[in-house]
């Protein structure tokens, strides 16, 4: 025996062999192991380690989470095997998280037939028979809280790239995920209180609810609608006070001049705390652009609506052959209100605008931009002179301004605050158009949300940005194949075992 096992301590044995300090140590595991599921639940956490953030949640949910008072029951009635089914488990886990109030339930109508039908019963969920003979639900989410009731739709989930089923390799690509977006809409529609209403102005030859053309607003309807925003017409032709239970008033490309009583009306619904939306066109008779008669409401707040007409000369924002119609805009303010779109990374098409000037000292806020190339030509008959355009004198040089917003509260007068609302003024109206809502490589669909949150003052609302998939194919051949399954199926429980019995040689010994 050599010294050091002679002057080692012998380690206290029964008289079985049975060693009380390996019993010891494995308690002491076992404890920390308790200890560290303990301190785990009681301050659950989860990390988002997916290349692009998929699954960390906006600043926006995380608020309405942390806000939401009452219960809300989430139902999810799809299979395991569907697209879109692990991200959705995965984001609502994390909602869960964040939320003591958030319930969910996944029902597999397939698996679960019986449980299906209970619930189908209650709610009124149809169901069909898919090509493979598998029970699926119309919807995919349904959100619950008391007696409201939200429906998500599969494709309100994801946007999908169907240009990507032409050519050789027929793949259909998913372009962005917007799981977070349908939920947390649908959390606002179950528990906020009264709708927001929304109003639109009609008289003046302006944007029309009830028309399903070109200068029709269903489109914008029904994605209000989702929002649990209520819009209807008002007639503000002639009227000298507007009613208040408009939280907002959008006057939609006006093609007829606007009154002086009819603008004091829309100065005093501005002052008592509402909101105002203006799109207004370049309205052209003969060879100038005539005025709108809210020329002097704009003023009053340090915005010059300038009579021109808007020439982007920027070929890679042109969506048609003509400078002056269907161009993106692509610069974006550093507001709040224009966060999302500026996370989108996408642009919004405009199409005949007019710019926008703000007065030195003015609290007006830029909201986009023109391309350096842009510019605003007030000598109409240049755009049909067939020369070549430029800036000339007289006209706005660009970068031209093509959104503004005011917060009339911030407005001071004497050292005090002035009561008022929030005025947004955009130099077109066409970007609401149907054909440009429904494209979803434009963010219009995401300025319209963006623009009706903040004049709504309903934060929730200002768009969260769906999120971009950069997916690729993984394609892995027969003989990768074969050495995926040497490595993992063969080489690493033969390595595993090698060391095991390696391990339990040395302690033999």
């Amino acid at each position: 025996m050599s010294e050091v096992d002679k002057a080692a301590p012998a380690r206290p044995r029964f008289a079985s062999g049975f060693d009380p300090w390996a019993l010891a140590g494995t308690a002491l595991v076992a404890l920390l192991v308790v200890l560290v599921n303990y301190v785990s639940f009681r301050r659950y956490e989860r990390w988002d380690l997916t290349q692009d953030r998929a699954f960390t949640l906006s600043e926006r949910t995380e608020k309405l989470l942390g806000g939401l008072q009452q219960s809300v029951d989430i139902y999810v009635f799809m299979g395991s095997g569907e697209p879109t089914y692990a991200d959705l488990r995965e984001l609502i886990t994390r909602y869960k998280a964040k939320s003591p109030q958030i319930t969910a339930h996944f029902v597999d109508p397939d698996r679960e037939p019986t449980r299906f039908r209970v619930l189908s019963e209650k709610f009124g969920v149809r169901a069909g028979v898919t090509e493979e003979g598998q029970t699926s639900a119309e919807l995919a989410v349904l959100v619950t809280s008391g007696d409201k009731r939200w429906v998500i739709n599969r494709n309100d989930l994801l946007e999908v790239d169907f240009d990507s089923l032409e050519g050789e390799n027929r793949n259909l690509k998913v372009k962005s995920v917007k799981t977070e977006q349908a939920l947390s809409g649908a959390l606002v529609q179950v528990t906020s209180g009264k709708k927001t209403k929304v109003c639109v102005s009609e008289g003046h030859g302006e944007w029309s609810l009830t028309d399903g053309g070109e200068r029709g607003l269903l489109a914008l309807r029904d994605e209000l609608k989702r929002e649990n925003i209520e819009v209807e017409s008002l007639a503000t032709r002639g009227k000298a006070e507007l009613p208040k239970e408009c939280e907002a008033l959008y006057v939609l490309g006006p093609q007829k001049a606007f009154g002086s009583e009819e603008v004091a009306a829309l100065k005093r619904y501005l002052e008592a705390g509402r909101s105002l939306l203006l799109a207004l066109d370049p309205v052209i008779s003969g060879e100038q652009v005539v005025p709108t008669g809210l020329e002097e409401l704009a003023s009053a707040y340090g915005v010059n609506i300038d009579p021109d007409v808007v020439v982007e000369l920027d070929e890679q924002r042109l969506l048609s052959p003509s400078p002056v119609e269907h161009f993106l805009v692509a610069s974006f303010g550093d507001q709040k209100m224009m966060k999302a779109l500026r996370a989108l990374g996408a642009p919004v098409a405009f199409n005949m605008a007019r710019s926008l000037s703000v007065s030195e000292g003015s609290e007006a806020e830029k909201l986009l931009k023109s391309s350096d190339k842009g510019y605003g030509e007030t000598g109409i008959g240049q755009l049909t002179a067939g020369d070549d355009l430029k800036p000339g004198d007289g006209d706005v040089l660009g970068p031209v301004t093509l959104g503004v917003l005011v917060d009339t509260k911030q407005n001071k007068k004497e050292g005090e605050e002035k009561p008022g609302g929030r005025l947004v003024i955009l130099g077109d109206s066409d970007w609401l158009s149907p054909r440009y809502l429904a494209q979803p490589e434009l963010a219009n669909i995401d300025l319209l949300s963006s623009v009706t949150g903040y004049l709504a003052a309903r934060e929730a609302l200002v768009a969260i940005a769906p999120r971009k998939v950069d997916a690729n194919a993984v394609v892995i051949t027969e003989e990768g194949l074969n050495a995926v399954f040497l490595r993992v199926v063969v080489l690493l429980p033969l390595a595993m075992l090698v060391l095991g019995v390696g391990v339990w040689l040395q302690r033999k010994q």
